[in-house]
């Protein structure tokens, strides 16, 4: 069985079906029954960023991206993260990813997580950067210790 939450519910009110669709059960949680079903194997943080990774299509959005509004994601980003860490089962995976292509949400993110969070492992990281061919993206995998 999948889990699913997001903190704004609304968000998830096509997921049921397309998972059917796609021959997988997903249980749509709220908060506190996140928590309650936790430790889980693996934790997907989709995390809010600056969607910088999309401003191909959305130019206009790189506009409305100030330096307040970066800290308060990046903020959110961490706080994100460490919260989504104490749902790991020890030796369980947390991936992080974002739509963005600037290190300050991605790389750095994850370099505060580890300097705070001992025994933690990052396995890998990738970015992918804005093409001709699609969006920019990163995602993180880390290894919680077992």
């Amino acid at each position: 069985t999948w889990f699913a939450h997001d903190a704004d519910p609304r968000r998830m009110k096509d997921l049921p079906a397309r998972a059917e669709r796609a021959g997988c059960t997903v249980s749509c949680l709220s908060t506190s029954e996140t928590v309650a079903q936790a430790p889980y194997d693996l934790v997907l943080c989709d995390v809010p960023c600056s969607g910088s990774g999309t401003w191909r299509r959305a130019p206009e959005a790189k506009w409305r991206l100030t330096p307040e509004r970066l800290a308060e994601l990046t903020g959110l980003q961490a706080a994100i993260l460490s919260e989504a860490a104490t749902l790991v089962r020890p030796g369980g995976v947390l991936a992080y990813t974002t739509c963005s292509v600037l290190a300050c949400e991605n790389a750095d993110v994850i370099a505060e997580f580890l300097a705070n969070s001992e025994g933690w492992a990052l396995e890998f990281d990738r970015s992918w950067p804005i093409s001709d061919d699609g969006d920019g993206f990163y995602l993180a995998h880390l290894r919680k210790p077992a």
